[in-house]
């Protein structure tokens, strides 16, 4: 039987390790995001981010790696694998974070790169966007037992941490006079975080994180926004 289990563990192991991982998304379901009590009535473009991760050491792991699972500090780690994202980071940020905008009805509209027909619209840059955790070797075995194996490790979590963080963030009008230099907004987040067999619920962790990083920021650009237009 314990000869039983250890094929069971290495084989998941070969299977994270050797096989195509799917590529990832980042995005989150918007359908509790409500309206806002105030809005002002004009057009903004949210222009995709620009991307300065490759500038900072603590990205390297993530942008090198090549899967969902790697070997950091010696210990197998879950990490949000740059190289699975097949459409570019800056673009599905700034994406998802205009539909959230769009659904708190912040604006008249909210569109995605259209700077020409806005009133106004929105530059960052991208500094930080890592998610990292313990690989769950409960949650790799458990998959190999079906039903039963689900129900016993449906809540595993491991400790992690998770950095989210625009810098050079800018408001402008439709003639590209800078309105308002809301310059950085980063959060951290770290503690114990779902787990699974494959890895991948360092996506979905760090998807969710960025929800309530795209809440908070979504208010500091609607009231400079609504100071500028006045």
């Amino acid at each position: 039987m314990k000869n039983f289990k250890l094929f069971i563990f290495f084989g998941t192991f070969l299977c994270i390790f050797v096989s195509c991982s799917p590529s990832q998304k980042i995005t989150y379901n918007l359908d509790k995001v409500q309206p806002n009590t105030e809005s002002v009535g004009i057009i903004v473009s949210v222009q995709p981010f620009g991307d300065l991760r490759s500038e900072s050491e603590i990205n390297q792991n993530q942008l090198n790696a090549k899967r969902m699972v790697e070997t950091i500090n010696e210990k197998s780690t879950c990490i949000n694998a740059d190289k699975l994202y097949k459409v570019p980071v800056g673009t599905q940020m700034a994406d998802i974070f205009s539909q959230y905008l769009n659904k708190r009805m912040y604006f008249g509209e909210v569109v995605l790169n259209q700077k020409n027909q806005a009133d106004y619209y929105i530059t960052a840059n991208i500094k930080h966007f890592i998610g990292q955790q313990e690989f769950s070797s409960a949650a790799a075995v458990g998959s190999h037992f079906g039903l039963i194996g689900a129900l016993v490790t449906a809540n595993v979590k491991t400790k992690g941490e998770i950095i989210i963080e625009l810098t050079d963030i800018a408001i402008y009008d439709k003639e590209d006079n800078c309105i308002a230099q809301v310059g950085d907004f980063k959060k951290e987040f770290s503690g114990e975080f779902p787990a699974d067999a494959s890895c991948s619920c360092i996506y979905r962790n760090i998807n969710n994180c960025l929800a309530e990083f795209n809440e908070e920021l979504g208010k500091v650009l609607f009231h400079a926004v609504k100071i500028a237009a006045k």
